[in-house]
């Protein structure tokens, strides 16, 4: 079995819970937060859809927060599938600019995460010319 994917059943379904969550909340309130501030021009943006999905983002990062706390990783103290799909926001909700909770546990799995090559490679890509854009 692959070292991403816990051999352990209930390891194994703690990681396909996060990774169930990721899609279903995390994804859906912080691409609505990332189109309607970061690609929506100023002039058109929806503010309190915004401050909405802004809010609605700060409480999924602050249940990570508690949940990271104690733990590298979210299945465990090695990195595993469930980090990918929630990870892969942090890159963009950290660096729009808009303020954001206190999360420590959050930005320490950030870290861990930002020195992964493929990570870096992947994810941490320049978005600026996204900014104010609805089309290419």
């Amino acid at each position: 079995m692959s070292t991403y994917r816990p051999a352990d059943p209930a390891e194994r379904s703690l990681s396909d819970r996060w990774m169930d969550w990721s899609l279903a909340t995390l994804q859906r309130d912080f691409m609505d937060l990332f189109w309607g501030h970061w690609r929506t021009p100023e002039a058109e943006r929806n503010r309190e859809l915004v401050a909405r999905r802004q809010e609605a983002c700060a409480g999924h990062f602050r249940l990570l927060d508690e949940h990271l706390a104690g733990r590298h990783f979210l299945a465990g103290d090695n990195f595993g599938l469930a980090d990918i799909p929630a990870g892969t926001v942090l890159y963009r909700y950290f660096g729009m600019g808009l303020e954001t909770p206190a999360v420590p546990h959050v930005r320490a799995w950030y870290a861990r995460l930002a020195e992964r090559p493929a990570y870096r490679q992947h994810v941490m890509m320049p978005f600026d010319d996204m900014y104010g854009r609805l089309a290419y």
